[in-house]
């Protein structure tokens, strides 16, 4: 049997996006898994959705914040709980390709890797759109990293063999960056993070989201390099400029403009339930 996979989903009033992201877990062709979903206190109904979900589902774990504690909480508590030797990430707005589990663990396992990303594409809230193909490089290393910020969290796999003692750390919300961060971190101890090929996921754009607003993000990458991470002036200067032009090349080349196929629309299709 392949090893198992703890896959790690925080949730805050996301109701309408639940069941089509825990059916694009449901659908994996890789069936050794736990779905472990984190409820930072929704007030949307949300949680009925996930408990009916899971009394049909015994891989699903539902905990329940005792209070709103944020994203990096609700992950880490996710991370307490898990048994898997991997880790993934997808947050409730994201959806993934139905052989991403299956391929990307095999590719770890077959080519020794700590951390590894897809490809992936960008889709339109509702799902109705999709953009083109996010090729990412082969290997991102901590200056790539940096200058690029390529690496989806919704498409990570990490061993926690090797790295068992990964968590996300503490950083003010303002910067939307605990994922960077740990991306980084892992990086920096084990060496560059490897691509698995492939299309894999689908990254949704969500009309105020944490990533919604691309002024507000650039001007906290900023203050990230140089108040968190206290890179120098230049080596800052180095990396936001490109940073600012992988993200508008990223943007723009692959907003989501194109119809889906209906095979991907009939798996997909937001349910109101």
């Amino acid at each position: 049997m392949p090893p198992l996979i703890s896959i790690v989903t925080p949730v805050f009033n996301a109701a309408r996006f639940l069941p089509r992201m825990i059916r694009s877990v449901q659908n994996q062709t890789e069936k050794n898994y736990e779905h472990i979903v984190v409820d930072d206190c929704s007030t949307d109904g949300g949680l009925a959705i996930i408990e009916a979900f899971a009394a049909q589902d015994q891989r699903i774990k539902i905990v329940k914040l005792p209070r709103n504690q944020g994203v990096i909480a609700a992950r880490n508590a996710a991370i307490g709980l898990a048994r898997g030797r991997y880790l993934a990430f997808l947050d409730a707005d994201d959806l993934w390709l139905p052989e991403k589990l299956e391929i990307q663990s095999r590719h770890m396992m077959l080519n020794n890797i700590v951390l590894s990303y897809t490809d992936y594409r960008f889709i339109s809230e509702c799902g109705d759109k999709v953009g083109r193909l996010l090729r990412t490089p082969n290997r991102i290393g901590w200056h790539w990293h940096h200058m690029t910020r390529y690496l989806g969290c919704l498409t990570i796999m990490l061993d926690r063999e090797k790295c068992p003692c990964f968590s996300f750390g503490e950083v003010s919300s303002k910067f939307r960056a605990e994922d960077f961060l740990a991306w980084s971190s892992v990086i920096q101890e084990h060496g560059p993070a490897a691509r698995c090929p492939g299309d894999l996921a689908r990254y949704a754009i969500v009309k105020n989201s944490r990533s919604s607003n691309g002024i507000v993000a650039s001007l906290t990458v900023w203050q990230l390099y140089r108040k968190v991470e206290n890179i120098n002036l230049w080596m800052a200067g180095v990396y936001f400029a490109s940073y600012i032009l992988f993200s508008t090349a990223k943007r723009q080349y692959c907003k989501p403009v194109h119809t889906p196929s209906p095979s991907f629309i009939a798996s997909y299709a937001i349910h109101h339930e």
